[in-house]
């Protein structure tokens, strides 16, 4: 499996940036862990971003390491489960 790691801020500001990374880091393999613990703030982009990669039929994406900034969008969104996010965490990020 491969992995990659995001940090900084995953928005609007720094969509087509990551956009390109993630698809660069799936090509070509089946499995991508992405860890997400040093995302310092989302926003509805980012989100956006997360679930284009999750719906991508060449590669399955797992999410780890849910930051309080990712864990806090998810619980507004209510989207914590469709982007494994622990559901407990969510709600006290809430």
């Amino acid at each position: 499996m491969a992995r990659l790691s995001l940090s900084g801020e995953l928005t609007i500001y720094t969509a087509a940036e990551i956009r390109a990374t993630l698809a660069e880091a799936m090509e070509g393999v089946s499995e991508l862990e992405v860890d997400l613990s040093e995302i310092s703030d989302m926003d509805t982009a980012g989100l956006q971003l997360l679930l284009l990669a999750k719906r991508n039929p060449r590669t399955e994406v797992r999410l780890s390491g849910h930051s309080p900034a990712v864990l806090r969008l998810l619980g507004i969104a209510n989207l914590g489960s469709a982007l494994d996010a622990p559901l407990a965490a969510v709600a006290a990020e809430s």
